[in-house]
C-alpha cells in the first residue's frame, strides 16, 4: 500500500481553512461525504468517534501533522483524505505545533488489520525527510499529487 494509492483529486482539500480541531474535522467529515466516499447520515457517528479518539489522546504528532483516526460501525468501506491548513490548527500536538496537514483515515469495524497498515504507512510516509515542506510548499493539489506519488 502507498500513500499516493489512498488520496486523489476527490479526497484532497489543498486549502483547508479551519479555525479550530472540531472546525476542520467538520470540513474534512463534509468534504468525505459531498464527494460520495461516505453517506451524510455517517456525518455525526464520524465526527462523535474522531472526538472520542481525540478525548484518549491527541492524534496530532508533531511537527505539524495529525493523523485523526476512528473506526465507524456502518461505514461499508475505509475512507482516507489528506487536508492542508496553511494557517494550521492547534490541536494539542506533543511539541505544541499547530497542524498544518492532516490525514484523516475512517474504518469499518471489520477492517482493524488495514486500519493499522494505513496508519503505518501514512506515519511513515509522513516522516520522510522534506515531504512536509515540500506539500506546504507546494501550489496546489496537481503539485501534491506529484508529491503523494514521489518513491
Amino acid at each position: 500500500m502507498l500513500v499516493s494509492d489512498l488520496i486523489n483529486e476527490k479526497n484532497l482539500l489543498p486549502d483547508l481553512v479551519a479555525k479550530d480541531r472540531n472546525s476542520a474535522y467538520q470540513t474534512m467529515v463534509h468534504s468525505i461525504v459531498s464527494n460520495g466516499f461516505m453517506k451524510s447520515d455517517l456525518s455525526s457517528p464520524s465526527l462523535e468517534g474522531l472526538q472520542a479518539r481525540e478525548a484518549k489522546m491527541t492524534t496530532a504528532m508533531g511537527g505539524g501533522f495529525a493523523l485523526p483516526h476512528a473506526t465507524i460501525t456502518k461505514l461499508p468501506k475505509p475512507c482516507f483524505l489528506l487536508a492542508r491548513c496553511l494557517q494550521g490548527v492547534d490541536c494539542e500536538a506533543v511539541d505544541g505545533k499547530p497542524v498544518t496537514l492532516f490525514f484523516l483515515i475512517l474504518t469499518p469495524p471489520d477492517h482493524s488489520q488495514e486500519h493499522l497498515q494505513t496508519l503505518a504507512t501514512v506515519a511513515k510516509f509522513f516522516n520522510r525527510r522534506g515531504v512536509k515542506s515540500k506539500l506546504l510548499q507546494a501550489p496546489g493539489a496537481p503539485e501534491i499529487l506529484s508529491i503523494l506519488r514521489t518513491p
